[in-house]
């Protein structure tokens, strides 16, 4: 299988990119300087050209804040994009995997959600994103879309790093209490990638972390095991306001994918443990 990766050097593409390269399997990788995803035809030659088995799709326009102000270039990115490379796809015969999210809902059902809950996005990211899996579902038949939450990992900017670079600044910071989510480490994601991308079982997947725990409880673990002595204080999430609305409790539910693949993602304070580990020697160790 010959593998094409989009945005190769974003926090989940690095990591995909190892996995494919742990399994030796030919691949070409391609950065955002490498390829502007919104350039329809530059994608199209390169796919045409390349003709890959598989094309995994690790790019993404994620500031959900700027999506509100600049909502053009988030459906561009998100949906119109994705659709170009369906269709791509389709005509060389690949299977695409792309990347999704849990702002696909709206929040408010009080439970995980699993695949078969019917989306409601509130903001214009979750609604770019949407309108992307939609594209997926009406050009192709063999695709894997994967709804992952809070990720984080290795990258310019995660709520993790954000965090810990403030807590370099402050002895006291304020966290929300009723934000509730499941974390997924790039590191454990990118190993259940390949496992679902070589069982080929197409179709839609929610993929994060076992557990969940409110932005105040993750705060905690990241900042425990970081050896920070400041005070975290707890908060609402109205108490930082935004240009995005935001859901409250999007738990994702990932047990069809367990069931699917029989591979059972780490606990999120073991990934929090171990991607504090990681910083700490200061490189990309597992």
């Amino acid at each position: 299988m010959k593998f094409l990766i989009f945005g190769s050097t974003g926090q989940l593409g690095r990591e995909v990119l190892k996995e494919v390269k742990k399994q030796r399997l030919p691949f070409v990788a391609l950065s955002h300087e490498d390829i502007e995803i919104t350039d329809h035809s530059a994608v199209r030659d390169t796919m045409k050209n390349l003709k890959p088995d598989i094309v995994l799709n690790c790019t993404a326009y994620n500031n959900v804040d700027r999506a509100e102000l600049e909502p053009d270039v988030a459906f561009r990115v998100n949906s119109l994009a994705v659709r170009n490379l369906a269709e791509c796809s389709r005509e060389v015969g690949a299977i695409l995997v792309h990347f999704s999210t849990d702002y696909v809902f709206d929040g408010t059902k009080g439970a995980p959600y699993t695949t078969n809950d019917q989306p409601n996005p509130i903001n214009t990211y979750g609604k770019s994103k949407l309108e992307g899996e939609l594209h997926i579902m009406d050009i192709m038949q063999r695709y894997f879309i994967i709804r992952v939450s809070w990720l984080f990992g290795t990258g310019r900017s995660n709520f993790p790093l954000k965090l810990l670079e403030m807590s370099q600044r402050e002895t006291t910071i304020k966290v929300a209490t009723d934000q509730i989510n499941s974390p997924t480490y790039t590191v454990d994601a990118a190993k259940a990638i390949m496992e679902l991308i070589l069982k080929g079982k197409y179709g839609l997947y929610h993929l994060t972390n076992r557990g969940y725990c409110s932005r105040f409880e993750w705060a905690t673990e990241i900042l425990r095991e970081s050896g920070w002595n400041g005070e975290l204080l707890p908060a609402r999430a109205e108490d930082f306001p935004s240009p995005a609305r935001r859901p409250l409790f999007t738990v994702l539910d990932s047990s069809k994918f367990e069931k699917e693949t029989g591979f059972s993602m780490p606990e999120w304070r073991d990934a929090v443990r171990r991607f504090i580990e990681s910083i700490k020697r200061g490189n990309n160790a597992n």
